[in-house]
């Protein structure tokens, strides 16, 4: 398979977007066809639309220009005090919106803001595309709460105008207020704290700061019930899953200084109050349809007989113990790499086995729970069952980790032959 052909065989980014843009492209009536049949015409010229290059595939050194993918041009401002303060742009993005400003984006704004005396107030959003006939579209969200959705299904609406060389571009306005602090020693802090941010941010990458985040996160005593890493909060263990730990990665590869369970940002916070309120409620429905559940049948006199589920209370609170850890008997294979990139290696080929952003987000947790750990593909093949119970533990899902496990062995075997071949 060629690049192109690579390229063609991207999904969209985000299917339920995708939807959203064809629901809200078809007309509410015959009576208005016209008017909406000329509406659409401006705003998505005939063609196939276009769609994003996945997180996951993303290259950034890499240029996109001549490939069929959405590109579009961002120039961001971030304005406080009256004046702009920072800000710069960025060309040729490929990747949707949301995924720009989760891992690129918001990074540069929190090193921008790091230890200055604003608060977000709002931020200004204007979508353009150089076609005389299409107009600007301008929106205001409170703070950082932008609509990423939104601007998407924009793009995905006006992607067939590159086709005809037209340029899309996205202005994005950060508007902050400024906060009354004292003045006194406020040079020498400035000058501290911009050591200690360039002493935090250099030579530090993502794996570093994955690596610190589950160390940190690690549940100092006895395992409790929310698993290995939970985040500790007035007392309260709340469950942490790999997104969760993600998040801690980029606050502190961003620069932010983060020493212990209530140096964690807001929006971590949050998100995992909300996710375990979920995960709650999950189980307690779960926990109403098997324990709760009455049937009833007619006995031999005609009349009704109610019966009980009971469950044997030992039997249900028993829990099978984690299998032994397995050495295997024979040499492993060597193939003259390091380990760690073994596992990325076989990620990548997990992650093209798939078609859906949201599987390719649980392999690469899968590759950071690996490696966070510790573990390598020798381990995965030689302690399937543990293994698996490892990565579901950890939130991956059923499917996800039977076939991370599962794979591993043929893989090393495929690798090994091909290292034959090659000799």
């Amino acid at each position: 398979m060629n690049q192109s052909d690579t390229v063609n065989a991207w999904p969209s980014d985000d299917a339920s977007e995708a939807q959203i843009s064809a629901d809200s492209s078809t007309s509410d009536s015959e009576a208005s066809q016209p008017t909406a049949s000329a509406l659409r015409s401006r705003l998505r010229p005939a063609g196939c639309a276009l769609t994003f290059v996945p997180f996951a595939d993303w290259e950034p050194e890499r240029s996109y220009e001549d490939e069929p993918t959405i590109r579009y041009n961002m120039e961001w401002k971030l304005f406080a005090k009256n004046r702009n303060q920072a800000g710069e742009t960025e060309l040729n993005i490929v990747i949707s919106p949301r995924k720009f400003w989760n891992y690129v984006l918001r990074p540069k704004l929190a090193r921008a803001c790091i230890d200055k005396p604003w608060k977000e107030e709002k931020t200004k959003i204007v979508l353009s595309v150089t076609d005389h006939k299409t107009g600007k579209i301008i929106k205001e969200f409170p703070k950082s709460d932008v609509k990423w959705s939104f601007v998407a299904k924009q793009l995905r609406e006006w992607s067939p105008f590159l086709t005809s060389g037209k340029k899309i571009t996205i202005i994005v306005t950060f508007y902050y207020r400024a906060i009354d602090v004292t003045k006194s020693g406020k040079s020498s802090a400035t000058a501290n704290q911009q050591a200690d941010l360039e002493a935090r941010t250099t030579g530090v990458g993502r794996g570093a700061c994955i690596r610190k985040a589950y160390a940190m996160m690690r549940c100092p005593g006895a395992p409790c019930t929310k698993g290995d890493h939970c985040w500790q909060n007035e007392g309260k263990h709340h469950r942490l899953q790999p997104h969760h730990i993600r998040m801690l990665a980029d606050y502190m590869q961003a620069g932010n200084n983060m020493n212990g369970h209530d140096d964690v940002p807001p929006e971590f916070r949050r998100l995992v109050k909300e996710d375990e309120r979920q995960w709650e409620e999950r189980e307690q429905d779960e926990r109403e349809k098997i324990s709760g559940r009455k049937r009833q049948r007619r006995g031999s006199d005609g009349s009704a007989v109610r019966i009980t589920q009971v469950h044997c209370h030992q039997c249900a609170n028993s829990i099978p113990p984690s299998p032994k850890t397995n050495f295997p008997t024979t040499s492993l294979v060597d193939f003259d790499m390091p380990r760690e990139d073994e596992v990325v290696a076989y990620s990548i080929y997990q992650r093209s086995r798939v078609r859906t952003d949201e599987q390719k987000e649980y392999y690469m947790s899968a590759q950071e729970l690996t490696l966070a750990h510790c573990f390598d593909l020798d381990m995965l093949a030689s302690n399937q069952e543990k293994m698996f119970r490892f990565y579901k533990k950890h939130g991956i899902p059923e499917g996800v980790a039977w076939r991370y496990v599962c794979d591993a062995g043929s893989y090393i075997k495929r690798r090994q032959e091909g290292n034959n071949v090659q000799c």
